[in-house]
């Protein structure tokens, strides 16, 4: 692997600040009432078309490109709740266009979904000419979106993002296509960049609770990484409406979050050094996420991880009280929610926080695991050009214990009924899918006994630390 070249002006604490106050995403404001923005990923650029009730003028964009059909790509949802609007205008504008539709979850993402899309492509007559173009959320545009980098070595791809997470996260600002196999997450995939990116938020009124949860999670994360405007959304937005945005409310934390994606992403196009701050709240957040039996979305799982690092933050004396008490507040604004399984989680959670794929960026130190923080809300803190800091063990736990036991005191309360989340009573635990150890960075993620034999020497130590959940979120 080359030797990764990081520029020598943002090996500086005050780069990150200075260039969060003074970036601005190119947009514009069309005649037909779209925004069109521009995408950085490193040199590349591409248009995001965004607009509340716009689906014609965003097929209008679409039909400006020279092209023979379009391949719709859906999930069960997104084909019931979004296609027939979309394909009524697609005729309506004379644009040829064939549909395949793929499973729901995690767990039809794989190469025999993959393969099923090759072969219908095929089958139904894609050329060179035609258009991939997947309607939907994260698990949607990563199948089609590799299948668009596949066939013909790389065919257009035009993405149309349905969940508010996906508008933001991944569809509009991302470039990275990949599927699950043997069990293992992501570990089919490659670097694949849209052509454009078509943006209708009145696509989000399917959503439910945890759906929107999930992408102002992600939200929550900016507000603490860059304050600012991202800050300020957050303020006059979830503060005030919890998770219920109105559709112009969504056109510009859509447009804020892609702007942050812009910011980091033109510098850093593989997130391998200054990008690695948008995986701040991730280590507990993920390791949640991936602990059997537990429920909740990526973006509360997210903010979640948030109260742990605040947590570590405070413990280690790099964020005072009264700045964690304002960052976690923006937590309680979007009042995340984790179903949590009876037993004892803290080992299973602590074990996947050892193998995190932040490990390999700095040099390992026993007893220790890597993690970003924050200092205060717009300010994180900096030992080094990846932002991560050595976070002893013991404190891990400590934090994890305090965070789980927080979220049990919350309680989880997801109506089914209009979420589609299934209670405790009715949920039936999937295994989760793990993630391969060459994906850890370099390949070089600690072997299992050198991290039991870590795990078990860190948390026998002698090392205490107060920790009080609070009485109410």
């Amino acid at each position: 692997m080359a030797p990764l070249h990081i520029p020598a002006e943002m090996d500086n604490k005050d780069f990150l600040q200075k260039t969060a106050r003074e970036h601005k995403l190119e947009s514009k404001q069309l005649p037909n009432g779209v925004k069109e923005l521009t995408m950085h990923i490193g040199d590349h650029t591409y248009p995001v078309y965004l607009g509340y009730n716009k689906l014609p003028e965003l097929v209008g964009e679409l039909k400006k490109l020279d092209l023979d059909k379009v391949f719709l790509g859906y999930d069960e949802m997104t084909a019931k709740h979004c296609g027939h609007r979309l394909e009524a205008e697609l005729s309506k504008q004379g644009i040829a266009f064939e549909r395949h539709v793929m499973g729901l979850t995690e767990a039809a993402k794989t190469v025999s979904t993959l393969d099923g899309v090759l072969e219908t492509f095929l089958k139904m007559g894609g050329s060179r000419k035609t258009v991939m173009m997947p309607v939907g959320g994260g698990i949607v545009s990563n199948t089609y979106g590799l299948a668009a980098g596949l066939l013909f070595r790389g065919i257009r791809l035009v993405q149309v993002p349905t969940s508010f997470l996906n508008a933001h996260d991944a569809a509009s600002s991302s470039q990275k296509q990949a599927v699950n196999h043997a069990g293992y997450k992501n570990i089919v995939g490659l670097y694949h960049c849209p052509t454009m990116v078509l943006v209708d938020t009145s696509f989000y009124a399917s959503l439910g609770k945890s759906q929107m949860k999930a992408g102002l999670g992600e939200l929550t994360k900016n507000a603490a990484l860059f304050g600012g405007v991202h800050h300020e959304l957050m303020k006059r937005t979830v503060a005030v409406k919890g998770y219920q945005l109105s559709g112009e409310d969504l056109v510009e934390a859509t447009f804020t979050g892609i702007a942050a994606k812009d910011m980091l992403l033109k510098l850093d196009p593989r997130e391998k050094h200054i990008a690695l701050l948008f995986e701040y709240g991730h280590t507990i957040g993920h390791a949640l996420e991936l602990t059997e039996g537990t429920v909740t979305s990526h973006g509360e799982g997210v903010a979640i991880g948030m109260l742990g690092a605040s947590f570590i933050a405070n413990k280690m004396g790099i964020m005072s009280d009264a700045d964690r008490a304002e960052h976690d507040q923006l937590i309680e604004w979007l009042d995340p929610e984790i179903l949590l399984p009876e037993r004892d989680i803290t080992a299973e959670v602590l074990d996947k926080v050892l193998h995190d794929n932040k490990r390999g960026y700095i040099p390992e130190k026993e007893g220790h695991a890597p993690f970003i923080l924050n200092k205060r809300i717009g300010e994180m803190h900096y030992p080094n050009i990846y932002y991560l800091e050595y976070v002893p063990v013991p404190l891990v736990q400590q934090a994890i214990e305090y965070v789980v036991e927080r979220m049990r005191k919350r309680g989880y309360d997801a109506d089914p009924a209009k979420d589609g989340t299934p209670k405790a009573t009715t949920r039936r635990a999937a295994k989760p899918l793990k993630r391969h150890p060459s994906s850890f960075v370099y390949g070089d993620d600690l072997p299992e006994a050198k991290v039991a034999k870590t795990l078990e020497k860190a948390v026998t130590s002698e090392h205490t630390i107060s920790m009080r959940a609070p009485d109410k979120f």
